[in-house]
């Protein structure tokens, strides 16, 4: 048996050997790219990688043909990335990119309209005037109609719940982004702490039945159900409590902020009612515009995928190789493509750096269903 380090020393060897048989193999590869781009091909073709890692499958040991077989995956995938950075020079979204990131206009001034759901003391209310202070805040019924003031000019900015530390994504607000070509210019957390208001007077054993957006009631579902409150659904936290106070039921209680409370003339029965401590929520200011602003630190893509062996470990393999930090991936299907799921991926990153900009650009005109949905600065806790 050899000993450690003379094992050491021939793999030291082997990788040597290695390393100049992947050189050559990276540099045929760029000659593939540029063919490919000369004849507008897409880079990954499909079956030519499936019948080479068959090939491989069958010449290698069987013993260690699973490792041998992954390790050439790998390698075609790293490949596949070098050809998207030669590729990306053409991609068409580069000049958009280009033209953003050489935009200096501010995101806000202080007196600018941003469009938020709801009424006053809503979360959202106190997310916009945290995020944008000295904001003219305007108040829509819905989600709905913030993308459309957005769209006519109305205002300048929407901000939106875009997701909770318990309760997940808002999906809906996702979809509205993407169905209005809007872009994600800032984003910021809430710590949320949710409280039981009713009526003067009314005492906590009164409550039979709770009413908040259900975003709220899910946040609190652990609690309502420890109750036996039946839950009802409103438009919004601060309607919800507006609600409660412009009724004449002592039995009906809202959840909603200690603000809501003093505003709407009710009293708190109690607080922190949402099951996590810590409960956050994650809210995104909306543009019409592509904005991207100096301090940006993380990006969010959109794309879709069919549902086949290996097709999201490769796309991710990319994010991997330039060391890029994942922080949220979310897949849904597509109701009108059976078995191809639509995904969501935030990473921290940013369009200045050369290789990030690079493997946007090339994914831009290789995936289906690509949408770039901004690059912004993301604060870690509104409240301090």
């Amino acid at each position: 048996m050899k000993s450690l380090s003379e094992c050491r020393e021939e793999i030291d060897t082997i990788n040597t050997e290695l390393l100049r048989l992947l050189e050559r193999r990276m540099r045929v590869s760029e000659n593939v790219a540029r063919y490919k781009l000369a004849n507008g091909m897409k880079i990954f073709d499909e079956t030519r990688e499936a019948a080479i890692l068959e090939k491989i499958g069958s010449l290698a040991p069987e013993d260690i043909r699973s490792e041998l077989v992954g390790t050439f995956d790998g390698i075609m995938n790293m490949s596949k990335l070098r050809q998207y950075r030669l590729v990306s020079q053409s991609s068409p979204s580069r000049e958009l990119f280009y033209q953003a990131l050489e935009d200096d206009t501010p995101i806000y001034r202080t007196g600018d309209p941003v469009g938020v759901q709801g009424i006053a003391g809503a979360y959202s209310h106190k997310a916009a005037m945290g995020m944008f202070p000295g904001a003219d805040i305007r108040f829509y019924t819905d989600w709905a109609g913030v993308f459309a003031a957005l769209k006519s000019g109305e205002i300048s900015l929407g901000l939106l719940p875009v997701e909770n530390s318990t309760y997940g994504s808002v999906s809906d607000v996702y979809r509205l982004i993407i169905d209005n070509d809007a872009y994600v210019v800032a984003s910021d957390r809430l710590r949320v702490e949710h409280c039981l208001l009713a009526r003067p007077n009314v005492r906590i054993e009164d409550i039979t039945e709770v009413t908040s957006h259900s975003q709220a009631l899910g946040q609190c579902a652990g609690y309502i159900r420890s109750r036996g409150y039946k839950a009802t659904s409103a438009i919004n936290t601060a309607v919800a409590a507006e609600n409660v106070a412009n009724s004449n039921r002592n039995d009906l209680a809202a959840i909603a902020s200690v603000d809501c409370a003093e505003k709407y003339g009710l009293c708190v029965l109690e607080t922190g009612i949402q099951d996590e401590a810590n409960n956050t929520t994650r809210f995104a200011a909306i543009s019409s515009r592509l904005i991207i602003p100096r301090d940006a630190d993380k990006i969010s893509l959109r794309f879709s995928l069919a549902h086949r062996e290996g097709t999201l470990a490769r796309i991710l393999g990319y994010f991997a190789a330039l060391g890029l930090n994942l922080t949220k991936l979310e897949s849904r299907p597509i109701p009108s493509r059976p078995f191809e799921y639509r995904f969501y991926l935030d990473f921290i990153g940013k369009m200045t750096d050369e290789p990030v900009f690079d493997l946007i650009c090339a994914l831009s005109s290789e995936l289906p269903d690509f949408r770039f949905m901004g690059n912004y600065h993301e604060y870690s806790d509104m409240d301090g």
